[in-house]
């Protein structure tokens, strides 16, 4: 194995990732929303905070609070009283936004099945082992230079 191998693996799992995007954004676009917006409305459920769900998604809590008020105003989630938190309100998931997520959800999975039967034999769980590998170590490497 060379620097070449691995800088060559490493572009693909970038023009791999860019193309899942797109992909992302055109199944969530069918139902009117962004792949942004289907992220935060998915991972806010039943009630995270806005900061909760910038942490889990690891996005700035400023991006994730202008998509959280676009999802408010399109009734796809409410802001709900935080009992442990009054300055910090649950984002939390409307019966429309659910209604919504179960399209993209089924699309999705469509998808996943198209890609399992054009990638034809992959091992999986072992791709999925190697990835999380490399990204444990790229977390750990010092920040790359501007």
């Amino acid at each position: 194995m060379t620097d070449a191998d691995v800088d060559a693996a490493l572009h693909a799992i970038f023009d791999a990732n860019r193309i899942l995007r797109e992909a992302s954004e055109r199944i969530s676009a069918t139902t009117g929303q962004t792949h942004s917006r289907r992220m935060v409305l998915q991972t806010a459920g039943d009630g995270a905070t806005v900061p909760d769900v910038a942490r889990k998604l690891g996005l700035q809590r400023q991006s994730v609070q202008r998509v959280a008020d676009e999802l408010v105003r399109a009734g796809l989630a409410r802001y709900d009283e935080n009992p442990r938190h009054r300055r910090s309100p649950l984002l939390a998931t409307t019966a429309a936004g659910k209604a919504t997520l179960a399209t993209i959800q089924a699309m999705h999975r469509e998808w996943v099945e198209e890609i399992e039967t054009a990638a034809g034999e992959v091992d999986w769980p072992r791709l999925r082992g190697e990835l999380d590998r490399i990204a444990r170590a790229v977390d750990g490497l010092p920040q790359a230079p501007e």
